[in-house]
């Protein structure tokens, strides 16, 4: 159910920011000196490197995928933080592919300074990797006090 969340509000996100504003568009300041809407595509990996990489990224995004669907089946029902984790990356994933497997390139639009620009499913996959890092630093604790 998460990860169709995010992938619902990626597209529409990703839809509603390419019809209303288009590529090319910004930077424009949304919130004080702290964040911008600029417009770009990106054909590339995080931060713009691998340009052009598309299949690439596609069949390493399929691997990713069918290897947190079926490790999602062997986490405890009680650990929240690897299924969230794992759902948001999972989320993440499919819809840049997704966007990979239409046209190429994703759309990214979220500018914050000092910071390359992002999108919806970009935050989601950094977020569940950051939930699955915790967790892990918590169960070691927890084990450790065991």
């Amino acid at each position: 159910m998460i990860a169709a969340i995010v992938v619902a509000i990626d597209r529409v996100s990703k839809i509603y920011v390419d019809h209303r504003f288009g590529v090319g568009y910004g930077p424009r300041q949304i919130v004080d000196h702290v964040l911008f809407l600029t417009v770009t595509r990106n054909a590339g990996a995080a931060f713009g490197i691998f340009q052009n990489f598309t299949l690439g990224f596609l069949a390493i995004s399929a691997v990713i995928m069918l290897g947190i669907l079926i490790y999602y089946w062997f986490v405890p029902a009680g650990d929240w933080t690897a299924r969230l984790g794992l759902s948001l990356v999972f989320g993440g994933a499919i819809s840049n592919a997704y966007d990979r497997a239409l046209k190429g390139s994703v759309i990214d639009f979220i500018q914050v300074p000092r910071w390359p620009v992002f999108n919806v499913a970009d935050s989601a996959v950094t977020v569940g990797v950051a939930v699955l890092l915790i967790g892990t630093v918590l169960a070691n604790r927890q084990t450790r006090r065991a």
